[in-house]
């Protein structure tokens, strides 16, 4: 019988519970160094979306296109409090939980027992609810980054804190909504900012033993940068370039040793508010390559003179390809106004962009072959007191949810959603964003708000998409040639990841807003999710399907397997 030993350790106003299991029963824990990052064990989900390209793929295939259909629960657990869009890590047999209130959990991946769990008090006026998305691990340590601006390291095998140092001041509307990434020495965050924030966001460097500052990039160009980028702020004076923030998770190469990040929209959203002279606003809705030792950047900005909050937040995927019979070292980017891009990741050049969302009123022109856009002026607000429709709007397109890279098929599978906006232009003095919006339908899209679209890697070339009533969630691809994505309603599904064909689906207990992840113990293949209470963002999408009525469900972790027949326990 496993026993469980439980040690507390109270630590700056945290708590850690340890349990530790039987040493006879579990190994001591295993470093994750770094060629172990670069070649993760095929059981293990050892970053965000796996590895560091961000791709989403796990190499497993026990589970398959040709037995999906037995998948069943395996085991599940309660959630704290909280918008539901959690990823776990798995590292030899050891899941690790971020819940929304920044507690983590070690758990024995088999069936969810606690192992460890460390508690973060936060700061009056923090709301626990505010989720941060995921967690690194790296070496002998777990990274959090939490909302109140603080990144945290704690002990891999016990919870306990071994540095928490603050990053910015929480007060001034500051904190982070995604993990950082830990790799070569350094552990790289990025924060978001809210409407309102007297400040620019930034990605940051520290030191993995210390957690010591190397360097800062801020996501506006400021003093630092070249003249030409600072004057697309016009006659707007440093202090006042605002947000951009980063909301989801960069990739990674060890090689070019490049962190890859994409940011937001600039605050406030209409120019009539700024002094911006119709600027491209750098370095908002941008893809950044920033060199990990120094913070040097190569960018692409895939929005310029955003009006209307049209944020980049994605997970860059990495991946090579064969393109006329040369690999190429790609980066892929996706946001709200549902284009996909590809670019070489180690010069920035434009390879090609697709629009994956039935219509869009954003752009005039995105030139084929070097990615120049030609914003549509027809749309830009003029005065206040204006209104316009915009497709896809601030909830089209691609929001918080990611999108999968599968080596074996080398195609991309990205989740958008059709929906517009009517965006009213109101003074700062009645909301501090400057505008009011209201979701919208896409009539071109027929009703049909959410889409899944599988897109070829090396060209573009659209090869198959799935659409339905309910806007979708996050993708994981698998060796077993499957997709799994769930949706906005409440149902979870397997694809064929050559032809799009429905495989599998299950309706589960609510929204299924997590990031899906598969990792193996003992010989058994795992599929994991999270699921449960709503976003701001699901609520405006429901508006467009008000027939789909989602429960007010509970927020549980959902973990299935192919039964009791398969694996070794």
């Amino acid at each position: 019988m496993r026993r469980l030993l439980f040690h507390s350790f109270v630590i700056g106003g945290a708590i850690a519970l340890s349990g530790l299991i039987g040493t006879a029963q579990r190994p001591a824990f295993a470093p994750v160094t770094d060629d172990v990052l670069r070649d993760p064990p095929p059981g293990d989900w050892l970053r965000w979306r796996r590895d560091h390209g961000a791709t989403g793929y796990s190499p497993l295939s026990q589970i398959n296109r040709g037995n999906v259909q037995r998948m069943r629960l395996a085991w599940a657990l309660g959630i704290n409090p909280g918008t539901q869009e959690q990823e776990p890590l798995v590292h030899d047999g050891v899941m690790y939980l971020l819940h929304p209130d920044a507690t983590v959990q070690a758990l024995d991946a088999r069936d969810g027992e606690l192992l460890w769990e460390y508690r973060r008090e936060l700061p009056e006026g923090v709301s626990a609810g505010d989720t941060v998305r995921n967690l690194a691990i790296y070496q002998d340590k777990i990274f959090i980054a939490t909302q109140d601006a603080h990144l945290v390291a704690l002990s891999a095998a016990t919870g306990e804190v071994v540095w928490d140092v603050p990053t910015a001041d929480h007060t001034q509307r500051i904190n982070y909504s995604e993990g950082p990434i830990a790799a070569d020495g350094k552990v790289f965050a990025a924060t978001t900012c809210g409407v309102g924030t007297p400040l620019a966001c930034f990605l940051s460097a520290h030191d993995a033993a210390t957690g010591k500052e190397l360097w800062r990039r801020e996501s506006v160009a400021g003093p630092r940068d070249p003249v030409e980028h600072q004057a697309t702020w016009g006659r707007v004076p440093y202090e006042q370039r605002l947000k951009a923030s980063m909301w989801l998770t960069g990739s990674y190469d060890p090689d070019l040793e490049l962190v890859y990040w994409t940011t937001g929209s600039p605050y406030p959203y209409p120019e009539v508010h700024m002094d911006s002279g119709g600027g491209a606003l750098l370095y908002s809705n941008s893809i950044l390559a920033v060199d990990a030792n120094s913070g040097a950047t190569w960018f692409f900005q895939m929005q310029p003179r955003d009006n209307f909050d049209m944020d980049h937040q994605d997970n860059p995927i990495l991946a090579d390809v064969s393109i006329g019979g040369t690999t190429r070292r790609l980066v892929f980017a996706l946001g709200k106004p549902g284009v996909l891009w590809a670019f070489d990741r180690e010069s920035g050049a434009h390879v090609w962009n697709r629009q994956l969302v039935e219509f869009q009123n954003l752009y005039e022109h995105i030139d084929p072959k070097t990615g120049a856009i030609t914003m549509n002026e027809a749309i830009i607000p003029k005065a206040i007191g204006t209104s316009q429709l915009v497709c896809p709007g601030m909830r089209g397109g691609k929001l918080i949810q990611t999108h999968a890279y599968s080596p074996r098929t080398q195609m991309i599978y990205s989740p958008v959603s059709n929906a517009c906006s009517v965006f009213d232009v109101v003074p700062l003095e009645d909301v501090v964003s400057g505008v009011r919006y209201r979701i919208a339908p896409m009539e071109a899209a027929g009703g049909q708000v959410g889409r899944l679209t599988a897109v070829a890697a090396a060209t573009g070339e659209i090869r198959w998409t799935h659409d339905q009533r309910a806007a979708l969630g996050s993708v994981l691809t698998t060796a077993g040639d499957l997709v799994f994505v769930g949706d906005l309603h409440r149902v979870f599904r397997a694809f064929d990841a050559e032809t799009g064909d429905v495989l599998w689906s299950t309706p589960l207990s609510g929204a299924v807003l997590g990031y899906p992840i598969s990792y193996a113990v003992e010989g058994r293949q795992y599929v994991a999710v999270a699921v449960g209470s709503e976003t701001s963002g699901q609520q405006d999408l429901a508006r467009l399907y008000p027939e789909l009525k989602p429960p007010a469900a509970s927020p549980v972790l959902m973990v299935f397997d192919l039964g009791p027949d398969v694996g070794g326990r």
